[in-house]
């Protein structure tokens, strides 16, 4: 009786972990976004032809190591050469790209390679 209480107790706070970490609708979100909505769009909108696939650069700087915190990046471009993203991507696909570049590096980090395919469950 006492390991099944154990047990349980386990497994509760796993569950209550599983919900401050991925949050009530079951999907990984950043602080303003949905990071993975925000993977599909990185993928959708080529972002990884520049930044590499998993974010890590190429010829471009790497979102795993310096993460931009500024939306204004995304939307408005850089005078370096990134193309603004104001008039392709919703206000709403921006945060979502934001939230997933926050998780890069971090255990909530999606890594799906196709944006058109269902998001794997765990």
């Amino acid at each position: 009786m006492r390991m099944k209480l154990g047990l349980l107790g386990a497994l509760a706070c796993v569950g209550v972990v599983l919900t401050i970490v991925v949050g009530s609708s079951g999907v990984a979100r950043g602080d303003d976004g949905n990071a993975i909505n925000g993977r599909k769009v990185f993928l959708k909108a080529n972002c990884y032809i520049c930044h590499g696939g998993r974010g890590g650069g190429g010829m471009c700087p790497s979102l795993r190591e310096d993460r931009p915190d500024d939306k204004n990046v995304v939307r408005d471009g850089t005078e370096s050469g990134m193309p603004a993203f104001e008039n392709i991507l919703t206000d709403r696909e921006i945060e979502d790209v934001m939230a997933y570049i926050q998780t890069l590096r971090t255990s909530r980090e999606p890594t799906f390679t196709h944006w058109w395919e269902a998001v794997p469950t765990q």
